[in-house]
């Protein structure tokens, strides 16, 4: 093995041992992973109170206009999702309530329901709570 004569305590590398120290070093390098947040769930995270799938739904139905269809929605607390598919006045409640029929897909499976999202102060309630 040869030395260096400017400097005797460095010695060559080999090839091998330098491909495995890089390799390392990017796997290190991209082994964090970033959250996904969303409004709701950085309010979610804020507040640390668990959404439930209802509040969700509820608020998507009610800040979205009457008439609207295909809107999605998920719950980052549940890892549930859906799609409401029509959101039309509703005179099953107080003004402003607003009917609806989504799907929910979750870890139980796939639902379809009908709801009533009603304003609630700053927020939209399901009709009945």
């Amino acid at each position: 093995m040869k030395h260096n004569k400017a400097n005797p305590f460095i010695r060559p590398m080999n090839l091998k041992h330098s491909i495995s120290t890089i390799s390392i070093a990017a796997l290190a390098a991209c082994s964090h992973i970033e959250p996904l947040e969303t409004p709701l769930a950085q309010s979610a995270i804020q507040d640390q109170t668990p959404l439930t799938d209802q509040a969700v739904i509820a608020d998507a139905a009610g800040r979205s206009a009457v008439g609207a269809t295909a809107l999605a929605w998920a719950n980052p607390s549940t890892g549930s999702a859906g799609v409401i598919e029509q959101i039309d006045a509703s005179n099953d409640g107080p003004d402003g309530c607003r009917g609806f029929v989504t799907s929910r897909q979750s870890l139980d499976g796939i639902t379809r329901f009908n709801g009533v999202a009603c304003p609630s102060g700053d927020s939209w309630k399901l009709g009945g709570q």
